[in-house]
């Protein structure tokens, strides 16, 4: 004899089945949570001039294999969508808010079109999570991508996208040679306050493959990835990030924090920290990063970067390798601990069969100690105020408050660094 219990649950699972709605070929009108989950059995396409609206909470079944196409307007607002195929705006416009897509195969594609994509979860993607050809007016904001097999987000030759607000983990499980975020052939003016850490391969990648690549990179921490920023013959404005513990443990290969190589690779790199990778700036194959220029009078490149502890296997300290014949600037740096006569011994330069690495003047006014956060020469209460209100701030911190508020040095800024700044504060 069934039991109540057992008869709901049959009764529950016969009413999803009769509520499972098949797709396929052309769609357009409103896509509910009560006729979900809808399933794929062919490819999909909202045509252009059409509309489809997913409700809050529908879920969408890829069938494992098939494309959504959209070529008109395709609205979803917290609905779940996976297992498989891909989502392809071919000129079309897609807007997804707080959205959860879980193990497609090739991820979201816009491909001339258009894509506002806020508050979502692209997880596990077989390919790259999310990709822009030619797209335009485009944004990425506050969602995190994970754990995609080839790259996060790749930007190809498109220029109008905004990446702001995202946290990259544990992507390129596939390839270790394609970065979390990828940019080939395109200058997208906002790449900020991201988190960019755990991932497989490079944080961040720049190449110029097709035709000059100059993004604008500012305010995020890149962390913990097999290389922080790749330059490949590119052009980049790398400003105000925190760019620390870059490399794979026993693997000297990996590790630098900023990695130029080819002639057209010339940066300008200000106010960043990089600290604890293996190498801090690796300049190989006629790069020329600009790390710091006070011959000119363009205040735009004038150092003020904070170098500390990138060091290799073995010990050896290089906050800077040039293995160019180039003469490197990076004047006006702070260089945290270090008298200035220590300095050189950090860097790989003319004296070790590189190029000059000229590094004087250094920025001669100190840092604060860590822990004086707000810099009035005394470490107290309203030091540890001001770690709450950055570790609760939704911003990525400026480099030189994450340099202060990492109290106990292991490259994160959590509740361990209020503790040990209580520490001190009592134990003054």
């Amino acid at each position: 004899m069934y039991s109540r219990l057992t008869f709901l649950l049959m009764l529950l699972t016969s009413s999803s089945l009769i509520a499972q709605t098949t797709v396929g070929g052309s769609v357009s009108g409103v896509w509910s949570r009560a006729a979900s989950p809808y399933l794929l059995i062919a490819d999909v396409l909202v045509s252009a001039g059409d509309t489809l609206i997913i409700e809050s909470n529908a879920t969408v079944d890829m069938g494992s294999q098939y494309q959504l196409r959209i070529e008109g307007l395709l609205i979803a607002t917290e609905a779940h969508i996976g297992n498989g195929g891909e989502l392809f705006a071919a000129g079309g416009h897609l807007v997804f808010t707080s959205c959860e897509f879980n193990g497609l195969t090739s991820g979201i594609r816009i491909y001339g079109g258009r894509a506002e994509i806020e508050a979502c979860l692209i997880d596990s993607t077989a390919g790259t999570g999310v990709t822009f050809s030619g797209a335009d007016s485009s944004f990425v904001y506050n969602s995190r991508i994970m754990n995609s097999g080839d790259y996060g987000i790749k930007i190809r030759t498109s220029n109008a996208v905004e990446v702001v607000r995202n946290t990259f983990s544990g992507n390129s499980t596939n390839d270790f040679n394609h970065p979390a975020l990828f940019i080939d052939s395109a200058s997208p003016e906002i790449i900020e306050h991201n988190i960019i850490e755990d991932n497989h391969a490079q944080g961040i990648g720049v190449w110029s493959l097709v035709s000059t690549a100059h993004p604008t990179i500012r305010h995020n921490i890149i962390r913990r990835n097999f290389t922080g920023i790749t330059l490949v013959d590119a052009l980049a404005f790398i400003e105000n990030n925190t760019i620390v513990a870059n490399y794979v443990e026993g693997n000297i290969n990996s590790g630098a924090g900023i990695y130029a190589g080819y002639s057209n690779s010339t940066p300008i790199v200000m106010s960043n920290y990089i600290a604890g990778n293996y190498y801090g700036v690796s300049n190989i194959l006629n790069a020329n990063c600009n790390l710091g220029d006070m011959i000119n009078d363009y205040p735009g490149d004038d150092g003020l970067n904070i170098f500390l502890n990138n060091i290799v296997d073995g010990g050896e300290t290089w906050n800077i390798w040039n293995d160019t014949p180039n003469q490197l600037l990076a004047q006006n740096n702070y260089w945290p601990g270090m008298l200035l006569s220590d300095v050189d011994a950090t860097l790989w330069d003319n004296e070790e069969g590189g190029g000059e690495i000229l590094y004087e003047p250094i920025y001669v006014p100190d840092l604060p100690s860590v822990a004086d956060i707000n810099g009035d020469t005394a470490i107290n209460i309203l030091d540890v105020v001001l770690i709450i209100d950055g570790l609760l701030s939704e911003d990525v911190p400026e480099a030189v408050f994450f340099y202060l508020t990492d109290i106990n040095n292991d490259y994160n800024l959590d509740v361990s660094d209020v503790v040990a700044a209580l520490e001190i504060v009592l134990g003054e």
